[in-house]
């Protein structure tokens, strides 16, 4: 079993090999995080009543989506540009709250062309509710991420845990 767990993780790169080769993977994983989300996005709107089509690609998005979350909490990473703040996460909410609003928007104009008020009405709707769930878990999340990094900085380094 040694054997096998050292053939897997034993590696042949360079460290400049080794940083190229995480660049690649992180540009895929979010290739394929975007990607899925545009897909189930056309989906939605292109196949408004049939939700069987969408069931795979949105089992693969959250797992992508719930595993991306647990590892950058884990290790006290929020992320490279946006701040864990009250603003960051209204201005980002906001934006997330569109594009289930406009997913319905078009899925209820599909079904009722000629009720054009009641097509703005639920895609507002529905922004609104996305919007605020998404500002809700944004800000549970930047509180866990806090106390997260104040863990963090509370214990030991490893290098000083080692050398006692």
């Amino acid at each position: 079993m040694t054997k096998i767990k050292t053939k897997f993780t034993n590696s042949y790169l360079d460290e400049c090999q080794e940083q190229t080769l995480l660049r690649i993977e992180r540009n895929g994983c979010w290739l394929a995080f975007w990607g899925l989300l545009v897909a189930l996005i056309v989906q939605r709107v292109a196949y408004p009543a049939d939700y069987d089509i969408t069931k795979g690609e949105m089992v693969v998005l959250l797992v992508l989506a719930v595993y991306l979350t647990v590892a950058c909490m884990r290790e006290g990473v929020w992320d490279r540009r946006l701040r864990p703040d009250a603003k960051t996460n209204a201005v980002v909410s906001c934006i997330a709250g569109l594009v289930p609003g406009f997913v319905m928007f078009m899925q209820v104009y599909g079904n009722f062309p000629d009720k054009i008020v009641g097509c703005i009405a639920a895609g507002a709707f529905v922004t609104l509710m996305a919007g605020g769930l998404c500002f809700a878990v944004l800000s549970i999340l930047a509180a866990a991420y806090r106390k997260r990094v104040a863990e963090l900085e509370a214990e030991p380094d490893n290098e000083e845990y080692r050398l006692r």
